[in-house]
């Protein structure tokens, strides 16, 4: 699949009194730009709610590069760096572009899929692992 890239405008709730993007809002990018990707290929967060999983974060590490400030656009991808065998646990990254395609900043994001019911982690749904390969792959080294 291609590279999956979404866009967002930073508004004056997400800014810290430097005017520059709060820590916190770049999580939050990074958690609706994978909500985007899954219902952009067929995954629905509700689909997810049925099949009875749900993803949970174990860490994330993020590396500022570069300021986003007031009123700037900007641009995040979603790339699949590892999926364990069975599916079950993953390490997803984010890269955040400035308007003029500037690296901002690196979030790596390693989780898994909880089962809702049991309350443990498992092997999600092949519907689920399917969409997890089409995000597209990203090798690095951390």
């Amino acid at each position: 699949m291609k590279q999956f890239i979404t866009r967002f405008e930073v508004k004056w709730s997400d800014v810290d009194p430097n005017m520059h993007l709060r820590h916190t809002v770049y999580l939050d990018y990074a958690d609706q730009a994978r909500i985007r990707f899954f219902d952009r290929n067929g995954l629905a967060f509700r689909r997810l709610q049925e099949l009875g999983v749900g993803p949970i974060i174990f860490g994330t590490q993020t590396n500022y590069l570069r300021e986003i400030m007031l009123t700037e656009k900007l641009s995040m991808d979603c790339h699949l760096v590892e999926l364990s065998p069975d599916g079950r646990k993953w390490h997803i990254r984010h890269n955040v572009y400035k308007e003029d395609g500037t690296l901002a900043a690196e979030l790596n994001y390693r989780g898994a899929w909880l089962d809702l019911q049991a309350r443990k982690i498992v092997a999600p749904p092949e519907e689920v692992t399917r969409v997890m390969n089409l995000m597209g792959k990203e090798s690095i080294e951390i």
